[in-house]
């Protein structure tokens, strides 16, 4: 198995590697999921690849954020200069982007982001039909879900996630810090709400639900740690282990990478091998939130971190006592040195943090104290008799981290040259390196006899050993010629210039582009980003609803919608929708002359995908998708299919490929402004959302049994017997729903109402106009739908009724404040 880790700058580079990664991924200073670590110029990758090949190691470059229309060419460019360094592979999310690729650069390699959720096996196929070589599965596959997948498609690589920071959300699916903040995770700038502490308070009392001892940061993981289930992944046949930690120090890359690496290799010796305790303990102090094993193991006792978002340390002690003068006594259950950083949690306030610069120990002063040990601390803060302290930088376990990576880049590969200098030919320098790999350079202009000072041993080893921004350093040098000859000196210059690029190409295993394959790369370029620039057509557009319940279905169809999408995930509602009710409800709507879509949900695990074999017999023959297996499995069962908006389609050229794929519709990212809107070509395939309350988070894990339970696996249905929401410190209310599949979902606190601008939005012509309604109730499904109906048909007649009025009249039955979204701000 692979080992893959992460750097957010060149420290955490050298520290992968010389830890033992077999790969490290990182981002440039565009189009990264991790804007806010260092990154990397493209100067620093070119280095990157070559200092990671002089190990035999591999580079793999992120450009897995959503692209833009106006950013798409300037992408394709970064991607070609990419593939100029000859890097190992790029991480992609942006679908369109992904088919680009594979038209524009055949030849470059493409791994599938987790951001592209991918989480069954029909999605895996897919990206598989895609080019895609390989894929990094959602973190919330369980062993048995991998397994169902390793099993079923053959030839295509899986990555996994094993160590670091997990998101409540599913990847791809989250857009909380893009609708509170204007800060997209889809666009790499995610300001973690995650991590904010959140009370939980039933809608229906409005008492406020938290208990005690829980803690409030209701949406904060604990951080993933599988280092003591590398024999099950193994065994599954997983490719790829990746450590999760772009933003995270090089000291952080350091240990957890030589950590995983001392395992993997006692694999090879032992394939049932497990890590002792001191394996975790190092990595419990580098950093954690607690550790769990997430949703490979199913942890759901200790899969929030619900009382502390950040480094908790490790426990090293209790307090004892303090005095007047703040000095603290402290009985020490672990070691603790000088340099050391300590927090003691206390029962109010702030928890007082500080570096250990002097212990006492027996009126002694002491460098290091150990497990046992009573020793004496000067603090500047209140603190109480059994305090919890906990170490959370360990001075000895950095220092050993940073002495790892001292000196790396100054490691260099001894090379010997041969330089050849005969009356009437050129210059001829031979370049050895340690290795073994030879080549041989010539200059251009020929040898010839000297007027002055002729070229000799001292003169020409100084021009050859030129050699500091490069991988080599110079070793012998032997100089065969013939006396009293003169080459220019810009010319030895530029042939020990050209030989080295030849010596790290050949022995980096470079593969440098020729300028017949620029060409071929600009053509394919403009060929593809050619778009259909015509006038856009008017057209009505449908108006159409998602919705999660039968009443709400009904209530839409009778107050006039032309589309009610039907989401089979059953959000909100007690039991799944049998196909006899769906049946039903296609037969009412075409007394409307309306149609019903199910909607498979956004997230199918292996098995679920054909679970809903049965609708096709049932007479539906147009499907929507919400995830990229789904729409792979409409294709081969030979069923229509439309795109719903969790495929984050952000561009004119995602819009595109989807309908190339066969979408009747699509549905646009909701992250979009109103001006990329104008941009967006072929929107007349596009649905846009103008109303609702939009799904933030989508989640495996169920908040209010880990929250409201008792701790036992048993559910007692909490979501049946309240309705719920979820406050934060700035009283914003979000409401929370689970499905049938006993999912999580957070609903945004404002709904989102576009009426008063529906004019300027049918302007841009899309297909259709779509209600988000998954979380509403019946009597708001009819007034929205009635009211929405009456706007369009008003703008189609040209009708000059106020649109305000109509909105007026929606915040009367709308349960939270409106919002305009993203329409007319965007996201960054």
């Amino acid at each position: 198995m692979e080992l893959l880790a992460p750097a957010g700058n060149r420290d955490a580079l050298y520290a992968a590697i010389e830890n033992g990664a077999d790969a490290v991924y990182l981002g440039g200073k565009n189009f990264s999921a991790r804007h806010s670590a260092e990154n990397f110029s493209d100067e620093d990758i070119a280095r990157a690849v070559e200092y990671a090949r002089s190990r035999n190691r591999k580079i793999y470059v992120a450009v897995n954020t959503l692209i833009d229309d106006g950013e798409f060419g300037p992408a394709l460019d970064y991607a070609w200069n990419l593939s100029m360094m000859d890097i190992d592979a790029l991480i992609v999310q942006d679908l369109g982007f992904m088919n680009a690729l594979r038209q524009v650069l055949p030849d470059i390699r493409v791994h599938a982001s987790t951001q592209m959720t991918i989480h069954n096996i029909e999605g895996v196929q897919y990206l598989k039909t895609q080019g895609i070589k390989r894929v990094v599965m959602a973190r919330e596959m369980q062993m048995e879900d991998i397994q169902a997948v390793k099993q079923a498609v053959k030839n295509i690589e899986i990555e996994v996630f094993v160590h670091g920071a997990l998101c409540f959300s599913y990847s791809g699916q989250c857009l909380f810090s893009s609708m509170v903040g204007g800060r997209s995770g889809n666009r790499g700038r995610c300001a973690q709400p995650c991590r904010l502490p959140y009370d939980l308070y039933s809608i229906n009392s409005s008492q406020r639900m938290n208990k005690a001892d829980k803690g409030r940061y209701l949406l904060s993981p604990s951080d993933l740690c599988l280092i003591e289930y590398l024999p099950e992944l193994q065994g599954i046949g997983v490719d790829s282990l990746k450590i999760e930690g772009r933003m995270k120090r090089a000291e952080y890359v350091a240990v957890v990478t030589r950590a995983y690496r001392e395992v993997l290799d006692m694999l090879q010796e032992e394939p049932l091998y497990r890590p002792g305790r001191k394996v975790r303990d190092r990595l419990l102090k580098i950093f954690n939130r607690n550790f769990t094993t997430g949703l490979f193991i199913f942890d759901r006792n200790g899969f929030l971190s619900s009382k502390r978002p950040n480094n908790r340390g490790v426990y090293v002690g209790r307090v004892i006592a303090q005095n007047k003068d703040y000095s603290t006594t402290v009985k020490l259950s672990d070691n603790v040195s000088l340099g050391d950083g300590l927090e003691i949690w206390v029962n109010k306030g702030k928890n007082p943090a500080f570096v250990v610069s002097d212990m006492i120990i027996r009126g002694v002063p002491a460098a290091h104290a150990y497990p046992g040990d009573t020793v004496e601390i000067r603090l500047d803060k209140r603190v109480s008799p059994q305090d919890r302290v906990f170490k959370t930088h360990d001075e000895g376990l950095i220092s050993e981290a940073l002495l790892s990576i001292k000196d790396a880049e100054e490691r260099k590969i001894r090379v010997d040259i041969i330089a050849v200098l005969e009356e009437g030919q050129p210059l001829r320098l031979i370049l050895t390196d340690e290795r073994g790999h030879r080549i041989e350079e010539f200059s251009s202009s020929k040898a010839q006899r000297a007027e002055n000072q002729p070229l000799n041993e001292s003169i020409l080893r100084s021009k050859i050993d030129r050699l500091g921004n490069t991988p080599f350093y110079l070793g012998g040098v032997e100089y065969l010629a013939d006396a009293d000859l003169i080459v220019p000196f810009s010319e030895i210059n530029e042939t020990r210039r050209r030989a080295v690029e030849s010596l790290k190409r050949l022995s980096f295993n470079l593969n440098r582009q020729d300028i017949q394959e620029v060409e071929e790369f600009r053509n394919n370029r403009a060929k593809y980003l050619a778009l259909y620039k015509g006038a856009r057509a008017q057209m009505q557009p449908e108006l159409t609803i998602a919705v999660s319940g039968i009443d709400q279905a009904y209530a839409a169809i009778k107050a006039g919608a032309d589309i009610v999408y039907f989401d089979l995930a059953g959000i909100g509602q007690q039991k799944r929708v049998s196909i006899d009710e769906m049946k039903g409800l296609k037969e009412y709507a075409a007394l409307f002359a309306g149609q019903v879509i199910p909607a498979l949900p956004r997230i199918q695990k292996p098995g679920e995908v054909s679970s809903w074999s049965s609708l096709r017999a049932a007479g539906f023959n147009t499907i929507m998708a919400g995830n990229l297996g789904a729409l792979n499995w409409c294709s081969n069962n030979g069923i229509n299919s439309r795109v719903d908006y969790s495929l984050n389609i952000f561009n004119s050229y995602s819009l595109r490929f989807m309908v190339q794929q066969g979408a009747e519709r699509v549905c646009i990212s909701p992250e979009l402004n109103y001006n990329c809107l104008k941009n967006i070509r072929g929107l007349n395939y596009g649905e846009v959302i103008v109303h609702g309350e939009l799904i933030l988070m989508t989640s495996q894990y169920c908040m209010l049994k880990g929250m409201l339970g008792d701790g036992s696996e048993q559910c007692l249905g909490f979501c049946h017997q309240d309705r719920y929401a979820i406050k934060d410190d700035r009283d914003y209310y979000f409401p929370i729903e689970s499905d049938t599949y006993c999912r999580f979902y957070v609903f945004n606190s404002r709904t989102l109402c576009m009426i008063d601008d529906l004019d300027k939005i049918m302007a841009l012509t899309p297909a259709g106009l779509r209600i988000e309604a998954r979380h509403a109730q019946e009597r708001e499904v009819d007034m929205v739908v009635r009211l929405y109906r009456r706007a369009i048909d008003d703008i189609i007649s040209d009708n000059k009724k106020d649109l305000q009025s109509y909105r007026m009249e929606l915040e009367k039955i709308t349960p939270s404040p409106f919002t305009r979204g993203h329409y007319y701000r965007g996201v960054i």
